[in-house]
């Protein structure tokens, strides 16, 4: 868990226009002279441009996309030297959860290449920088395990950004033990059927990366309550948690005499969360 994130600063406008003239000409670059072409803007016309064959320039740009795709790792190695974690590396390289990988592994894996043939074990190289850096040689492998110290060799004894990044471990881990704590002492207050389901569907989005899957206006409504997610709930055509509120207790064979209540402990024992 990074302390020093660089993510945390205004993201940076990129200039697309200029990057597609850097491309075309990069791809151009790259193409042989013999396998360019000149396309003219009509048939009958006598003046054209010179563009790549197919072929050529499909190649030509696939090789391009990988050196700025490696360039791209580049940087990243840089920014975990700044302190920042592989959970926002993989924000920034806009890796989607998947069941297959833990997205900061995938992160991890794609910034540090393939495995050596010989130890088939992956490392970044970095130097710890930031304001809490101790200026040392870290060789880091990965975030498989839990204290950050086990994952990073090199720092310099009393680094305090290894510190920082320890404590905020163990709040993170003191803070998941707290919410397990709640959630099973909240799951057994919940007791109508639907708001046992919703518990359970919330949990599924939760380990899903987000994922919502087809279930009903009102299932989902209820989700989206749970898990204060307005651009969920937007999507489905409520403005407000009020009209959301109204519309899933109005379908309830059951419905709770305090509907504010009820999602505040459905709400606890699906995240652990109190109101």
């Amino acid at each position: 868990m990074s302390t020093n994130s660089s993510t945390t600063e205004p993201k940076t406008t990129v200039d697309m226009a200029a990057v597609r003239q850097l491309v075309d000409r990069a791809v151009k670059a790259a193409v042989p002279a013999g396998q360019m072409t000149m396309r003219k803007i009509r048939p009958e016309s006598d003046y054209g441009f010179p563009e790549p064959q197919p072929l050529a320039g499909l190649q030509a740009a696939l090789s391009v996309a990988r050196l700025a795709q490696n360039q791209a790792y580049t940087f990243a190695k840089g920014l975990r030297g700044e302190g920042s974690s592989w959970d926002e590396i993989a924000d920034l390289l806009e890796i989607e959860w998947s069941e297959d990988y833990a997205r900061r592994e995938r992160a991890f894996e794609l910034v540090a290449g393939p495995a050596s043939t010989i130890s088939y074990d992956r490392y970044v190289f970095f130097t710890c920088g930031g304001p809490r850096g101790c200026g040392e040689r870290v060789t880091d492998r990965g975030p498989y395990n839990g204290y950050p110290s086990d994952n990073e060799d090199g720092h310099a004894e009393g680094c305090r950004r290894l510190a920082a990044e320890v404590e905020a471990y163990r709040r993170e881990q003191d803070e998941r033990e707290r919410r397990d704590q709640v959630m099973d002492e909240a799951f057994p207050l919940v007791t109508d059927t639907f708001g046992k389901e919703t518990v359970q569907r919330v949990r599924y989005v939760q380990s899903h990366g987000g994922r919502y899957l087809g279930w009903s206006t009102s299932e989902t409504l209820a989700v989206a309550l749970v898990l204060r997610d307005d651009e969920q709930l937007a999507g489905v055509g409520y403005a407000s948690h009020q009209e959301a509120i109204r519309r899933i207790v109005s379908g309830m064979s059951n419905p709770p005499r305090d509907p504010a209540g009820w999602l505040a402990t459905v709400r606890a024992a699906a995240t652990g969360l109190r109101d």
